[in-house]
């Protein structure tokens, strides 16, 4: 016997200045925060070639 389920569409609703707002809003704190955070994770990276060898992927 096959499972049958019921799916709702989405209501839709027209869109508002707030919407395009939120769109056009930039933060770039976040790209700075992300770039530091790479500069201080660095050292921790490896390779994919490295990662494959210490899980002894071939």
């Amino acid at each position: 016997m096959a499972a049958r389920s019921k799916v709702r569409a989405a209501k839709i609703e027209p869109l508002e200045d707030k919407d395009f707002a939120a769109l056009e809003e930039e933060d770039d704190s976040s790209a700075e925060e992300l770039h530091a955070l790479i500069e201080r994770e660095k050292k921790d990276f490896i390779s994919l070639d490295e990662y494959l060898k210490r899980r002894g992927i071939n």
